[in-house]
């Protein structure tokens, strides 16, 4: 009776590690099936077809290259004595902007200058009355040889000699004229550019435009200091001149033949947060420059309108719109699949999936056209997770479970 007992106390326990030991086997296999089927779900993902706008473009960067801001300079030395006008000011061609006391190495400067300017201003009037008197002989020499023209024939040798003679003559007069025509154009080149020369080096500084005074850097009692010997110049104040921005914005070699001109652009730059600005593709650099291995070509971008918060030399990003269509039926990239060269996608029809091939048209960064094989609402797999090995050779799939490459198991 006692070792019946002591039987049945060990029965007891084992059943009871039994029982645990399979308790914890089924638990487990549970939670694996739960874990398996919620990856598989979630790889399970579908997406419709829908019908919309969908925009392809390239990426660009670059700088602010103008912003219609010109430089009001001096190549003198002195003193600020006076300033004529305040930021935001509006001011015409020619408008006193400032007033500077020279020092002794500026006064030497501007008379040396205003002396290229008159010695300049001397060459274009002597050039203007030796085309006066060259036009006079012009004016003989042509109607000598006209008169001679009216002759029909010419029965001496001295007749023709002479026809001959004037003809040459006029041509040579007629030369000379037109010679010094060219000279008195390069003489007035010459001397626009040494007053310009001589405006830099004036104790009055003037407007160069018309426009809003900007960013005046120098105030009364600044000292203007420059190289003589370089000719350098330093700038006191800018005018915002009318006209948008310009951008000069990079595009790799990969992208720039899908650029032409005429094509809009959006903009963000890098210090105006919260904004964007429109502009349109004015030009092409289809030279390019290298740089670290990489072809990048400079397009340039005109603002639409125009904005005080846009400053030369801002950093800017930039979407350029190569072609855009309305109306068209597109699906996610990521429901597309290759093979062969040839597009499909996995169409749900109830309890099964149809692999059909598919044409494909524009695409943006999230979305491509289908320009064949599916029609608007249709429900189509997409692939949510990175996985590899997906393949289907089959044209209708079992919708009974889901593998770990994120295709339907129990195909048929």
């Amino acid at each position: 009776m006692t070792k019946i007992r002591s039987f049945l106390a060990k029965f007891k326990w084992i059943l009871l590690a039994v029982i645990i030991i399979a308790g914890i086997i089924l638990g487990g296999q549970f939670f694996l099936n739960k874990s398996e089927t919620n990856g598989q779900t979630q790889q399970a993902a579908t997406a419709v077809v829908k019908k919309g706008n969908i925009i392809s473009s390239v990426s660009a960067s670059g700088n602010i290259q103008t912003a219609n801001y010109l430089a009001l300079t001096t190549s003198i030395n002195g003193i600020v004595k006076k300033v004529f006008v305040k930021e935001g000011d509006r001011v015409v061609k020619g408008q006193k902007i400032m007033e500077l006391t020279l020092d002794s190495e500026g006064e030497r400067s501007q008379s040396s200058s205003y002396a290229s300017y008159l010695k300049a201003k001397i060459s274009v009037d002597s050039a203007k009355n030796s085309l006066i008197s060259l036009e006079n002989t012009m004016v003989q020499k042509e109607e000598a040889f006209n008169s001679l023209k009216k002759i029909n024939s010419y029965r001496t040798h001295n007749e023709r000699v002479n026809y001959t003679l004037a003809e040459n003559e006029y041509t040579k007069a007629k030369n000379d004229y037109d010679i010094q025509k060219a000279n008195i154009a390069q003489a007035e080149v010459s001397l626009n550019n040494a007053w310009l020369d001589y405006q830099t080096q004036s104790s009055i500084i003037t407007a160069t435009a018309d426009g809003v005074i900007a960013n005046i850097v120098s105030v009364e009692g600044t000292k203007v200091s420059n190289s003589v010997s370089e000719r350098s110049t330093q700038t006191v104040a800018s005018i915002k001149m009318e006209g948008t921005p310009i951008a000069s914005l990079d595009v790799t070699e990969l992208d720039i033949n899908k650029v032409k001109v005429g094509q809009k652009v959006n903009m963000t730059l890098d210090s105006v947060s919260k904004e964007t600005f429109t502009g349109t593709v004015v030009g092409i650099d289809k030279i390019g420059s290298v740089q670290s291995g990489v072809s990048n070509y400079p397009v340039i971008i005109k603002f639409d309108s125009d904005s005080e918060k846009v400053l030369p030399n801002m950093g800017a990003d930039a979407d350029i719109i190569t072609e855009e269509k309305a109306d068209v039926l597109y699906i996610p990239t990521s429901a597309i699949q290759t093979s062969n060269g040839k597009k499909f996608a996995e169409v749900v029809q109830g309890d099964t999936t149809n692999k059909v091939e598919i044409t494909t048209g524009i695409s943006d960064s999230t979305n491509i056209e289908i320009i064949s094989g599916l029609n608007e609402n249709d429900e189509v797999l997409i692939n949510t997770l990175p996985t590899t090995g997906f393949t289907s050779s089959s044209s209708s799939q079992n919708r009974s479970g889901v593998s770990v490459f994120g295709a339907f198991s129990g195909r048929k």
